[in-house]
C-alpha cells in the first residue's frame, strides 16, 4: 500500500517524516526472514522516498539518518540472492541516481557511495575466485555476475565518476578474460550501459577520458586471454561515441583502425579473426552515410567536412594498402573481408583512393594457378565493380582478351563479377568497349573452322558479354544520351537475327522500364548517397524519355512474339508488359486497334481455313496481345474488349477459351476495368451463364473470371448467383486441385453476398416465369439453391454434398440450428446409404465435417442416430469404408469421451470399440517407450476444409499402420562378407543398400506347377498359392514390404494406395472388398512444332 500511496504523497511531505519512514523501512529491509513481495513493494517504496529527498539532506552527513543509509540498504539488496529482489533494488539503485536532486551537478551526490561499493564488492569477489582452487567456482561466479549487473545499473544512469572510471575499466577486462561466456557478457553488458549513458555533448571529454583509459589498457598481441575481450570493447565503444559526435570519431578512425590492425600480426587465428571483425564493425558503425555526401545546400556537409573526410579516407586507403603486403599474408583472407566491407560502406567516395588496394587484389586474383583466396578476392573486386562503376575497375584490371600476354593476363573471369554486380553504371560505357569487342571476336570466329575449339571458346565470352547488357540498363546514368534510335534499331536487328541473344535483348529493354519506374516511385527513397547521385527527377525523365519510343520498341516485341514457339515467349511477354505501362495512351489505343483487327482476319481465315496440325494458331497470338494488353487500355477500348470476349468465349478451341476468360481477370486489376466490369456486367453475366461447358484446361480461368463478376456483384444483380451456381457445385470434386480452390473460394464468396443481404429477381432465371415472385437474399436461401443439387443425377448429388459441407464448415456459426438439422438428416437419409459408392463416400465425408463442425447440443442428441446410419452404412459397401468410419468414431470419442460413445454405439458393433480402445492404449504405451518418435510429412490439401474433410488426424491410426521395428532404424543395409568392410574404398558405397540385399546362394529350383489326377496342369483363378509368403519372410523383407506398398502420388498429385484384399477391414470375418479392373492407357507422338511465318505490325 505504502508503495503506491507514496508516489502520489507530496514531496515536502516525505522530506517532512523522512526519519520516521525510513526507520519504519528499515526494520522491515533489515528482517532475516521477510517475503520477496513484501521486501519489494518495500524497496519500492524506498526508492520513491530517497527520489523527493533535496540536495540538503543528501548533504547532511552529521545526521544519524540519512538517505546515504536508506540507498545502503538498496545497494545490499541488489546482491540478495532472490532474483526478483535483487533486480527490484537494482532498478530502484538506477532511478534514484538517474534523478538527482536540484543543483549545479548533474552527477547524483551519492554516485561515488555507489561506485565504491560496487567496486568494492567486486574487487573482493575477483580476488575469492583467484584465491579459490577450483577452476570453475559457480557460486563465486554468480555473485559476480550479481555485481556486473548492478554496475550497469549504475553506469547506464550516466552516474559513474570520473575518477572511478579507470579502476572499472581494469576490473571489466579482468573479467572478459574468464572463459566463462556468461560472466564476460555481463561484463560487456557493464561497459555498454557505460557507454551508452554518455549521450550528450557535455559527456564528449568524459568519453574521451573513458577512450584513452581503454586504449592505454591494450594487452600484447598475442595475449590470449585479454586480446579478443580488448578488441569486442574498443568496437562496442567507438559504436557508441560515434553516436555523440560522428564527426569526431570519424577523424579517430585511422589511429583507431591502425592500432586495432596491429592485431592482425598476431599469430594466433582467434586474435587475427576478432580484429578482423572489430575493424568491419568500426567501418560499419562510425562511418554515417550524412558525412560522405557531397556539399550541397540541401546538407550539413561543407567544404572543410568533405576535405576532412577525403583526408581520413585517403589515410584508410594507406593502411589496407600496407595490410596487403607480404606481412600480412597468413591474414590476407581477414583483409580482404575487412576491404570489401569498407568498399561497401564509402561507395563513390572510394574512388580514386581505393583503387590501388583493389588492384593490388586483382593482380592476385589474375595469379590463378597459384591464388588459394579465389572466393574472397572475388569479393573484393565485385564490391568494387558495385561501387566504383565498372569504368574504373576495368581501368587499372583490363580484360586482356584479345591477344594476352604474360605482362598482360587476360582476365575473362572478370566478366562473371561484372554480370552480377553492375547496376547505376554508364550505358555509354558498353556501347564504347564491350560492342567493337564483340565485333573483334565475330571477325575472329569468321576465320576459323565452325566447329573447333577456339569458335566454341570465343562465342562462350561473346555471350558472356552480351549478357552484361541488361545490367547496364539497369537505372544507368546516361540513358537518354546511350539509348538513341540507332541503337534501338541495332537491337531490334538482332532481336529479328538471333535467337539466342533474344532472352539477353528483351531482359534489358525491360530493365530500362522496370529500373527507373521502381526508383522514380521513391522504391530507394533512403539511400540519400545514391539519391544525390541519381535524382528521383532524373528516373521520371527517363521513364518519358523511353515512354515516347515505347510505340517502336512495341512494334519489334510483337513481331518477334509471333515468329517465337509459345514455350519461350515468356520472357517477351514480360518485356511487352513493361512498355505498355508506359506508352502513350494515343499511340496505345492505335496499336489495339490494330492488333484487334488481325484477331478477328486471323479468326475468320481459321474459320475456313483450319491451321495445320503443329502450326501455331495467329489467332492466338493475337490474343495473347489482347490479353497482355487489356489492363492498360483506355476505357474507350472497352467496348471492343467485351465483344471479343462474347465472340470468343464459345470457341471450340481450349487454348482460346483460357485466353478469353483472362480479359475479365486483367480488367479487375485496374480502377477502369472495374468500372467497365460493372457498366457491362449484366451482358457479361449472360454470356457466362449461357457459355457451353469449358475443357479441363480453362476451367480455373473461368472460374476466376466467374469469381471477379461475383466480387464486383452489386446487390440488385444477385439473380447471377442462382444462375451460376450449378457451374461452381461442378467444378466442387475437380481433379485439378487450383480449380478446386478456386471453386471453393468462388462458394464461399457467393455464401458471403448473400448473407450481405438484397433481392433475388427469380422472373430473370433461365426456365422461370415472368410473374415468378422476388426472394431475399440470406444464408438459408443461399443453402435452399444449393440442397435443390441433391435431386439430380449421382454426380451431382456428390458434388453437393461437398458443397453443402463446406457451407457447413465455414458458416456454421450462422446457420440456424434446424437448418443444420434438416440438412443433415437429408444427407444422411438419401445420400449415406446410397448404392452409388462415390455418393456414400461424399456423405461419409459430410458427416465427418458434421462431427468436426456441428454444435456440442446438437452432435449429443444425434450421436446414436449417426453411428447406427454409419455402421448400416459400412454393411451395405461391404465395410469398403471401415477406416473412415473409424477415424469419424475416433473423433467422437475425443469429443465426447469413451463411455458416451459406448452407450450410444449399437451392441453388435461393440468389437469396434475394443479395436479402437486398444489402438489408442497401444498409441500411448509407444510414445511413452518413445518408439513412435519419427516425425511424418503433413499432407499438402488445397484448402482448410480439404484438410479438416481427408486429413485423419489420427494417432492411433498411424500408430496400428505404422511398421513395428527397432527405435531409430535406419532404411540402408550393409551387405556381409567374410571380408571387412574397407570405408576408404571407393566401392565402399557399393555395399549399402537402401533394399535388403538378396544373398549369393545357389538358386533355389523354381516352384513345381500343380496338377489334378488327371494329369491337367491347375491355375488357381484368385492368383495365390497354398503356401502363405509371409511364413519365410523376416522383420526386413516385411518392413521393405510394407514400405513398397505405401501411399504414392498420381499424375495429377493425388495420393494412391495399393491395396490388395482385406485391408481395410476391421477384423478377419467381414467380407473382402472387389478388386478393381485394370485400365488400359494410350500415348501417341505428336509432329514437331512448324516455325510461322513473320507477321508484321
Amino acid at each position: 500500500m505504502l508503495n503506491i500511496v507514496f508516489e502520489y504523497v507530496p514531496k515536502p511531505l516525505l522530506r517532512q517524516n523522512f526519519a520516521k519512514i525510513l526507520a519504519k523501512l528499515g526494520a522491515v529491509i533489515t528482517a532475516l526472514e521477510v517475503d520477496a513481495p513484501i521486501m519489494r513493494a518495500t524497496i519500492g517504496a524506498l526508492e520513491t522516498l530517497l527520489i523527493a529527498q533535496d540536495l540538503t539532506a543528501w548533504n547532511n552527513h552529521h545526521l544519524s539518518v540519512t538517505p546515504q543509509r536508506g540507498l545502503l540498504g538498496l545497494l545490499e539488496l541488489s546482491l540478495d540472492a532472490r532474483p526478483k529482489v535483487r533486480k527490484s533494488a537494482q532498478e530502484a539503485v538506477h532511478k534514484v541516481l538517474a534523478n538527482p536532486p536540484p543543483g549545479p551537478s548533474l552527477e547524483h551526490l551519492a554516485s561515488k557511495l555507489c561506485a565504491e561499493f560496487a567496486l568494492t564488492k567486486i574487487v573482493e569477489l575477483i580476488q575469492a575466485k583467484q584465491a579459490s582452487k577450483k577452476r570453475d567456482n559457480k557460486e563465486i561466479n554468480a555473485l559476480l555476475i550479481h555485481n556486473l549487473a548492478l554496475i550497469s545499473a549504475i553506469t547506464s544512469s550516466n552516474n559513474w565518476p570520473n575518477k572511478e572510471i579507470e579502476p572499472l575499466c581494469d576490473v571489466l577486462l579482468e573479467i572478459s578474460k574468464t572463459p566463462d561466456q556468461y560472466l564476460v557478457s555481463a561484463a560487456f553488458s557493464a561497459f555498454e550501459g557505460l557507454f551508452n549513458s554518455m549521450t550528450s555533448e557535455i559527456d564528449a571529454d568524459k568519453f574521451m577520458r573513458v577512450l584513452s583509459i581503454i586504449f592505454d589498457l591494450k594487452p600484447p598481441v598475442n595475449d590470449s586471454h585479454l586480446a579478443a575481450s580488448w578488441i569486442a570493447v574498443v568496437a562496442k565503444a567507438l559504436a557508441a561515441y560515434s553516436k555523440l559526435d560522428a564527426l569526431s570519431c570519424f577523424g579517430k578512425l585511422p589511429e583507431i583502425v591502425q592500432l586495432v590492425a596491429g592485431f592482425l600480426s598476431s599469430e594466433m587465428s582467434d586474435i587475427y579473426v576478432s580484429a578482423s571483425q572489430c575493424m568491419i564493425a568500426l567501418v560499419t558503425e562510425c562511418v554515417p552515410d550524412q558525412l560522405l555526401l557531397l556539399p550541397a545546400s540541401n546538407n550539413e556537409v561543407t567544404a572543410e567536412v568533405y576535405e576532412a573526410v577525403d583526408d581520413v579516407i585517403s589515410q584508410l586507403s594507406d593502411i589496407f594498402v600496407e595490410l596487403l603486403s607480404v606481412k600480412y599474408t597468413h591474414c590476407a583472407k581477414e583483409v580482404m573481408e575487412v576491404l570489401c566491407a569498407i568498399l561497401q560502406k564509402l561507395r563513390f567516395r572510394a574512388n580514386p583512393d581505393f583503387i590501388k588496394p583493389v588492384a593490388i587484389v586483382g593482380e592476385w586474383r589474375s595469379n590463378e594457378q597459384s591464388f588459394q583466396l579465389k572466393t574472397e578476392a572475388d569479393a573484393v573486386i565485385a564490391s568494387a565493380i558495385s561501387v566504383l562503376g565498372p569504368e574504373v575497375v576495368l581501368s587499372s584490371l583490363p580484360l586482356n582478351l584479345i591477344d594476352p600476354k604474360p605482362n598482360k593476363p587476360g582476365r575473362a573471369w572478370l566478366l562473371p563479377l561484372l554480370r552480377d554486380n553492375i547496376r547505376n553504371a554508364r550505358l555509354g560505357f558498353f556501347k564504347g568497349t564491350f560492342i567493337p569487342l564483340i565485333r573483334q571476336f565475330e571477325e575472329k570466329v569468321a576465320t576459323l573452322e565452325p566447329n573447333s575449339v577456339h569458335v566454341k571458346i570465343f562465342q562462350t565470352i561473346v555471350d558472356q558479354i552480351w549478357s552484361l547488357l541488361p545490367h547496364f540498363c539497369d537505372l544507368p546514368t546516361d540513358l537518354v544520351a546511350s539509348v538513341t534510335d540507332s541503337f534501338l534499331q541495332n537491337l531490334g536487328s538482332l532481336l529479328y537475327a538471333n535467337v539466342a541473344l533474344r532472352s539477353s535483348i528483351c531482359y534489358a529493354l525491360k530493365m530500362m522500364v522496370d529500373s527507373n519506374l521502381t526508383y522514380a516511385s521513391g522504391a530507394l527513397a533512403d539511400d540519400i548517397l545514391l539519391q544525390q547521385q541519381f535524382p528521383e527527377v532524373v528516373a521520371k525523365a527517363n521513364v518519358e524519355y523511353l515512354s515516347t519510343k515505347a510505340n517502336n520498341i512495341l512494334s519489334v516485341l510483337f513481331n518477334v512474339y509471333s515468329q517465337t514457339v509459345p514455350e519461350s515467349r515468356g520472357f517477351i511477354s514480360e518485356t511487352i508488359d513493361s512498355y505498355l505501362q508506359i506508352i502513350p495512351a494515343a499511340d496505345l489505343e492505335a496499336t489495339f486497334n490494330k492488333v484487334c483487327g488481325l484477331l478477328k482476319n486471323a479468326l475468320d481465315q481459321e474459320a475456313t481455313t483450319p491451321t495445320a496440325k503443329g502450326d501455331i494458331a495467329l489467332s492466338l497470338t493475337m490474343m495473347d496481345l489482347v490479353v497482355a494488353m487489356a489492363k492498360y487500355v483506355p476505357a474507350s477500348c472497352h467496348n471492343a474488349l467485351f465483344s471479343i470476349f462474347s465472340s470468343t468465349v464459345s470457341n471450340s478451341d481450349n487454348l482460346m477459351q483460357k485466353r478469353t476468360y483472362r480479359i475479365i481477370s486483367n480488367l479487375n486489376e485496374t480502377d477502369a476495368g472495374k468500372q467497365s466490369l460493372l457498366q457491362f456486367g449484366a451482358e457479361i453475366q449472360n454470356v457466362l451463364v449461357q457459355a457451353p461447358e469449358t475443357v479441363d484446361s480453362a476451367r480455373v480461368a473461368r472460374l476466376r473470371a466467374i469469381f471477379t463478376m461475383i466480387e464486383l456483384l452489386p446487390a440488385s444483380d444477385l439473380v447471377f448467383i442462382p444462375a451460376i451456381l450449378p457451374k461452381i457445385i461442378f467444378s466442387i470434386n475437380d481433379a485439378n486441385s487450383k480449380t478446386r480452390e478456386v471453386a471453393f473460394e468462388t462458394l464461399i464468396l457467393m455464401a458471403e453476398k448473400m448473407i450481405a443481404g438484397g433481392v433475388i429477381e427469380n422472373s430473370k432465371l433461365p426456365g422461370m416465369e415472368a410473374g415468378t415472385p422476388n426472394t431475399e437474399a440470406s444464408l438459408k436461401e443461399f443453402m435452399v439453391m444449393v440442397v435443390a443439387g441433391l435431386a439430380g443425377e449421382s454426380v451431382t448429388k456428390k458434388r453437393t454434398i461437398t458443397a453443402l459441407g463446406l457451407i457447413i464448415y465455414k458458416f456454421k456459426g450462422q446457420i440456424n440450428n434446424d437448418t443444420l438439422v434438416d440438412i443433415c438428416v437429408m444427407v444422411e437419409d438419401f445420400c449415406l446409404l446410397a448404392e452409388s459408392r462415390d455418393i456414400a463416400k461424399a456423405a461419409i465425408g459430410f458427416v465427418k465435417n458434421e462431427v468436426l463442425s456441428l454444435p456440442e447440443e446438437i452432435l449429443r442428441s444425434r450421436c446414436k442416430t449417426v453411428l447406427e446410419k454409419l455402421l448400416k452404412a459400412s454393411n451395405t459397401h461391404q465395410r469398403a469404408f471401415n477406416s473412415k468410419i473409424k477415424h469419424i468414431i475416433e473423433r467422437l470419442i475425443r469429443r465426447f469421451g469413451m463411455e458416451f460413445v459406448e452407450r450410444n454405439m449399437p451392441e453388435d458393433d461393440y468389437k469396434l470399440l475394443t479395436n479402437i480402445r486398444k489402438t489408442r492404449e497401444r498409441s500411448k504405451r509407444q510414445k511413452e517407450e518413445g518408439e513412435n518418435e519419427e516425425k511424418k510429412e503433413k499432407k499438402k490439401f488445397a484448402s482448410a476444409y480439404e484438410e479438416a474433410l481427408y486429413d485423419s488426424d489420427s494417432d492411433e491410426s498411424e500408430a496400428e499402420d505404422a511398421p513395428k521395428g527397432k527405435k531409430g532404424k535406419a532404411n540402408q543395409f550393409i551387405l556381409e562378407s567374410d571380408e571387412p568392410l574397407n570405408l576408404l574404398d571407393r566401392q565402399a558405397l557399393a555395399h549399402i543398400s537402401s533394399s535388403k540385399p538378396k544373398k549369393f546362394s545357389k538358386r533355389e529350383p523354381a516352384a513345381k506347377s500343380k496338377f489334378d489326377k488327371n494329369g491337367k496342369l491347375v491355375f488357381r483363378e484368385d492368383g495365390k498359392t497354398d503356401d502363405d509368403p509371409l511364413l519365410n519372410k523376416d522383420s526386413i523383407s516385411a518392413y521393405i514390404d510394407a514400405i513398397k506398398s505405401g501411399p504414392v502420388r498420381g499424375q495429377k498429385g493425388k495420393l494412391k494406395f495399393k491395396k490388395s484384399k482385406g485391408d481395410d477391414d476391421f477384423s478377419d470375418d467381414e467380407a473382402p472388398a472387389k478388386p478393381r479392373a485394370k485400365v488400359m492407357g494410350k500415348g501417341g507422338i505428336s509432329k514437331p512444332r512448324q516455325q510461322q511465318s513473320r507477321k508484321k505490325f
